[in-house]
């Protein structure tokens, strides 16, 4: 346990070191950007994607003058949702129009104690359930991925790392909204913090379905800085997931991500266009580790284009007492690979 105490330390330290090196590159001097400000200005409708990948719809609510209802939605590969945003009380959703990060989560872990947002969120995860669909459809296909006579298998590499091919979230805490003057949101730029509780009707143990009505409830700050020329997304949770399933071991977990996309960078820059996400599980009954994911990612941005390359990888070990009964498999593998090739806008 103190091992793994450890890697939790150093991991959060490293989230740390990276969130104050990219608030010292926004704070440079040609910037337009002040202290971290928080205003009560309504929020104004999102500008226009400028890709198909995300976007966001105002709504006005009825007798509400200044808050308003939001519609959002995102496509990923690997992560696509919609969701409706409702405010809770009068008051629109604060601006923030500064890069001080700890100021920001200082407020949202303050106003998080009384809720005055809440979301209700659909997402579906594309490529795990490809990997699914082939495994379960097109299986000599599915083979024909398999490297040599080891046990690492392509397909099953680019999809890892989703226990559910879709879920449903209702989330309840604060919001506030990222502006930088002088410059349009180019998606929702928000940042939550709050609790947040999952459903799903299925999980997926290494590209198969198997039934299992699962709830996830969570402690979760997450958000998204999307402008010209740079994108800044984060999310820390700490929660409990529940099986129906008595085959599959109820759990704590705890985990961070942090991604970052700087079009004014160096190309080969170390800590900028980076990307680090780690989870960690632990049996809820006994405390044992049962699930360990390590994945690191590395943009290369072509500002020309407005896009940047991105591939992720990393490994997944898992204990085999994660299943019990009819899911232990007699062969059981604690490793599997992580390889995800994408393209960010």
């Amino acid at each position: 346990m103190k091992i793994i105490m450890l890697r939790i330390a150093v991991i959060s330290l490293l989230f740390l070191l990276l969130s104050l090196q990219s608030m010292a590159a926004e704070n440079r001097p040609d910037s337009d950007s002040k202290e971290a400000g928080i205003t009560s200005v309504a929020t104004e409708a999102a500008a226009p994607p400028v890709t198909v990948s995300a976007g966001t719809v105002p709504i006005s609510l009825p007798g509400k003058s200044d808050a308003e209802m939001e519609f959002v939605w995102e496509l990923d590969p690997y992560y696509s949702q919609v969701s409706l945003h409702f405010p809770l009380t009068d008051a629109p959703i604060p601006e923030i129009t500064g890069t001080n990060e700890f100021a920001v989560y200082r407020k949202l872990f303050i106003d998080s104690l009384v809720p005055r947002f809440m979301l209700v969120e659909a997402a579906v995860f594309p490529m795990p359930l490809i990997g699914v669909g082939l495994k379960e459809y097109q299986r000599d296909f599915y083979k024909g991925f398999n490297v040599g006579s080891s046990d690492l298998n392509l397909l099953e590499a680019v999809t890892a790392g989703f226990q559910e091919p879709y879920a449903f979230s209702i989330f309840l805490g604060d919001m506030v909204s990222f502006v930088k003057p002088g410059q349009e949101k180019i998606s929702s730029n928000k940042g939550y913090m709050g609790y947040m509780i999952s459903y799903s009707n299925q999980h997926i143990k290494r590209n198969v379905l198997i039934p299992d009505h699962n709830v996830e409830i969570e402690w979760k700050m997450k958000g998204e800085r999307i402008f010209k020329e740079d994108k800044l997304s984060w999310s820390f949770r700490l929660g409990s997931k529940l099986h129906e399933n008595p085959d599959i071991t109820n759990t704590l977990y705890f985990g961070l991500r942090r991604s970052n996309l700087d079009f004014t960078a160096d190309f080969l820059s170390l800590l900028n266009n980076s990307s680090i996400d780690f989870r960690w599980d632990f049996s809820a009954k006994d405390g044992r580790p049962l699930r360990q994911e390590y994945v690191i990612g590395k943009k290369f941005p072509i500002k020309r284009w407005g896009v940047a390359l991105k591939m992720d990888v990393g490994v997944i070990w898992e204990n085999s007492a994660r299943y019990t009964g009819a899911l232990r498999d007699k062969d059981f593998q604690n490793l599997s690979a992580v390889i995800r090739p994408n393209i960010e806008f």
